[in-house]
């Protein structure tokens, strides 16, 4: 394998991982090949986004959603990520917030910035669309009511005021956010979790006329 043939099989996929060399070269010797990836990443041919995940060195990502999924799966971007994206809340976050069925954890990666990802049991893990991006990549995304669902289930463990808690977050709900969705999912959650419970009641209370 060259490096013009592997640019070759990744023309269209110029982010890729270290399986998918071996789907498009299956004889390649795995010793080889990742001496010959490193290679690559010195002369600056590839860049290695996260172990095992490359990029062609002049693809640009210009949406770094695209990342959130891809390094680490299956996971949806929820959270002050989507709830910003909706501008349900005002606030930046500093970090691209999903939410995954694999364990909880964070990535730093250089040039993009931070990654955090928060578990969730599979039955809560739903309420996304698929948003197509770059190239033939995609990425999952919390629809608006899922975010807020996400981040009141996730974030709201014991805080000593829900009322602060819900007035901290200066939340901008429009009229088309899906309450019945919302109320319907809140069920999902048993009543012993009163913390949340409680959240929801609040936020309704404030919400809903």
């Amino acid at each position: 394998m060259t490096f013009n043939e592997l640019k070759n099989k990744a023309r269209d996929y110029p982010l890729f991982k270290l399986e998918d060399i071996f789907k498009w070269f299956p004889k390649a010797e795995r010793k080889i090949t990742l001496n010959q990836l490193n290679f690559w990443i010195k002369r600056k041919y590839l860049e290695e986004i996260k172990r095992g995940i490359y990029k062609i060195s002049d693809y640009e990502i210009k949406e770094s959603f695209i990342l959130a999924n891809f390094i680490y799966s299956p996971s949806y971007i929820s959270l002050e990520t989507a709830l910003n994206y909706y501008s349900i809340i005002p606030d930046i976050p500093f970090v691209t917030t999903s939410v995954t069925l694999n364990k909880t954890k964070a990535f730093k990666i250089k040039n993009y910035g931070s990654f955090s990802y928060s578990k969730v049991k599979p039955a809560l893990f739903f309420g996304f669309k698929t948003i197509l991006a770059e190239k033939k990549y995609s990425y999952n995304i919390a629809l608006p009511e899922k975010a807020l669902f996400d981040y009141l289930y996730l974030k709201g463990k014991g805080i000593k005021s829900a009322e602060g808690f819900i007035e901290e977050l200066r939340l901008s709900l429009t009229r088309d956010f899906n309450w019945q969705n919302f109320k319907k999912w809140t069920k999902l959650v048993p009543k012993k979790k009163k913390s949340f419970h409680h959240l929801i009641k609040i936020l309704i209370e404030k919400n809903v006329k």
